[in-house]
């Protein structure tokens, strides 16, 4: 006995058609991309795809290399690939043996009539982009370096894959100007069929063509126009559209553009470059009722023409339509991370370092004081000189000199350090400090895989006391605020000056220093220790504004029973992000400070 599948409810139906039909067309415009890159790989340069899951992007690298056919080679381009391995250098092996230099092929030159494959591509470092983009504009490495002067062809197809998901991460513009496509694949799904349904000789057939294709003076002047209406100003755009346009149309066996060539290619080349926002249409006007017809053998010659704009608007619709398609997809699609992958907390800038982070390179130094020694750099450094050098004694193969010597650069994401100014004072001290102390263990909970501390300032009496220097342990923290001190006055100026000096250390350490206050504003013990009111809210002015000058992100939670005006004065003297807090919440803390200052 078999049980038939419950019918779909019309929404539901409505709702799986809809994904089909978008799934099938992105699928649709990046399959043809790879086969306009196929036609025309040398005037396209080619394509990022955003979102694509690795199967997809596989399948797309796989049938790229078959229709470009001649065993066309996949070359892949590591995020962290160094100058030497990228445009080549010194081949330190074969110079060692050989007595003289010898060059090394690099990557782009072994990718010569092949394709670049670029993962992550907006992950990579600026100067390994502005490398690749100088080969894709000249199509040939050229450098000197290491006492070398290499030249090389370098003609090759770039397919680059990019997932933007943390903040700051974008896809260098130099090279997302130099090829032609750009095409999200959210929302594809990668477990569905996809059939080849483009033969070699249907190929073959277009490259024929392709020479003989037509292309009407109108469109050329509408292809710039829709370009500037878009907010693009490079004119590579325009060219690699209109060479799209011709592959189109010589992929469909036609001897002239036609405007639906034309709109399908600025939708693959205008949509991701387009720099304007796009607002919704307004409704169309009622059409006009018809004209008496009193000729019924009117020529076709005197009908009226079309306006020269309507290609213009037809191409700027075009990519408005696919714009807002991108973006909603982007939406509903959030990107799924793998169990590899540890989300990452916002942490500041990269910074230099000299002993930890990601190899970025090397540069000259004393290992002695600069740092650790680059071997390799260094005999490499060496390796050209030896000729003209006398040899050391003691039967060693090379002479090594002091300005020859390198140290391995290093470069990290700042930690982020979020210090927690409490106010001590009064008899709900208990109370801010359990909040505090519940809002720091939620947080530290959660950052074994994030580079984030926390640290803990309490003010009471006349001054303010670090109770908790920066830390990353859970344990120390639960050892260390088990018991708190609370009670008396309340020095504000003396809160905001500690936080103020912990926040100039810690920017010392190449850290990102945050701030979190628990207070109510309402000081009344002067930065002196003397009591006042007066004299206490001008010297909390005073330090807010010292710590507004550090430019470093500010949260204040005001604590009290009703928003109060001076709490509120305190924060916007500081640059403080301000929220009301009248009721005891660590979980609404730490909820608050990893979405506005950390996330």
């Amino acid at each position: 006995m078999t049980l038939a599948a419950a019918p779909l409810s019309a929404e539901r139906q409505a709702g799986r058609d809809a994904f089909e039909r978008i799934d099938a067309a992105r699928w649709g415009q990046a399959d043809l991309a790879v086969a306009l890159l196929a036609l025309m790989p040398h005037r396209l340069k080619g394509a990022i795809f955003e979102g694509a899951s690795p199967e997809l992007a596989g399948l797309l690298q796989d049938r790229l290399a078959v229709r470009l056919g001649g065993g066309a080679h996949l070359h892949r381009m590591p995020v962290s690939i160094t100058d030497d391995r990228l445009v080549g250098g010194l081949d330190l092996a074969a110079t060692l043996a050989a007595g003289r230099p010898v060059a090394e092929t690099g990557l782009l030159t072994r990718a010569n009539g092949g394709v670049l494959i670029v993962p992550m591509a907006e992950r990579l470092p600026g100067r390994a982009a502005a490398q690749l983009a100088r080969v894709i504009d000249t199509g040939e490495v050229e450098t000197e370096r290491d006492g070398l002067s290499l030249r090389a062809e370098a003609r090759f197809v770039t397919l680059a894959f990019a997932d933007p998901d943390e903040p700051g991460e974008r896809l260098p513009a130099g090279l997302g100007d130099r090829l032609a496509f750009g095409l999200s694949l959210q929302g594809v799904s990668p477990a569905r069929p996809r059939g080849d349904v483009l033969t070699a000789e249907t190929l073959a057939a277009a490259r024929a063509k392709l020479p003989h294709v037509r292309v009407p003076d109108e469109l050329i002047e509408a292809l710039i126009d829709a370009a500037l209406r878009l907010g693009i100003r490079s004119m590579r755009a325009p060219s690699f559209c209109l060479a799209a346009a011709c592959g189109i149309a010589a992929l469909a066996g036609r001897d002239m553009i036609t405007d639906a060539d034309a709109t399908l290619a600025s939708e693959l080349v205008y949509a991701s470059r387009a720099q304007v926002q796009f607002e919704a249409p307004p409704p169309p006007p009622p059409p006009a009722p018809d004209p008496p017809d009193t000729n019924d053998d009117t020529n076709d010659s005197s009908k009226p023409q079309p306006d020269p704009d309507e290609l213009t608007e037809l191409l700027v619709e075009a990519v408005r339509v696919r714009v807002s398609l991108d973006m909603a997809a982007r939406r509903q699609t959030p990107r799924q991370r793998t169990r590899q992958e540890v989300p990452a907390g916002k942490s500041g800038d990269m910074v230099d370092s000299r002993r930890r982070g990601s190899r970025i390179g090397a540069r000259a130094g004393d290992p002695r004081r600069d740092g650790r020694l680059d071997l390799l750099s260094t005999l490499r450094t060496a390796a050209p000189w030896q000729r003209i050098r006398e040899m050391p004694a003691g039967g060693a193969v090379i002479s090594v000199r002091a300005t020859d010597f390198r140290v391995k650069r290093f470069r990290h994401r700042s930690e982020a350090v979020v210090i927690f100014v409490v106010d001590a004072s009064g008899s709900s001290a208990m109370n801010r400090l359990a909040e505090a102390k519940g809002a720091i263990e939620l947080l530290l909970s959660g950052c074994y895989s994030r580079r984030e501390s926390v640290a803990l300032i309490a003010f009471r009496k006349e001054g303010a006391d670090l109770l908790l220097s920066p830390t990353r342990s859970l344990t120390r923290v639960k050892r260390s605020l088990s018991r708190l001190p609370g009670g008396g006055g309340t020095p504000l100026a003396a809160g905001i000056a500690a936080a103020a000096q912990l926040v100039r250390i810690e920017r010392r350490k190449r850290k990102a220093p945050h701030v979190v206050f628990l207070s109510d504003g309402q000081g009344n013990i002067a930065l002196d220790g003397s009591p006042g009111r007066e004299r206490a809210r001008q010297d909390a002015r005073d330090m807010a504004r010292k710590l507004k000058a550090l430019q470093e992100p500010v949260l204040f939670f005001d604590i009290s029973r009703r928003p109060s005006a001076e709490a509120e004065l305190i924060s916007t003297e500081m640059g403080a992000i301000y929220r009301p807090l009248p009721v005891a919440d660590a979980a609404r803390v730490s909820r608050d400070v990893r979405s506005l200052l950390l996330d």
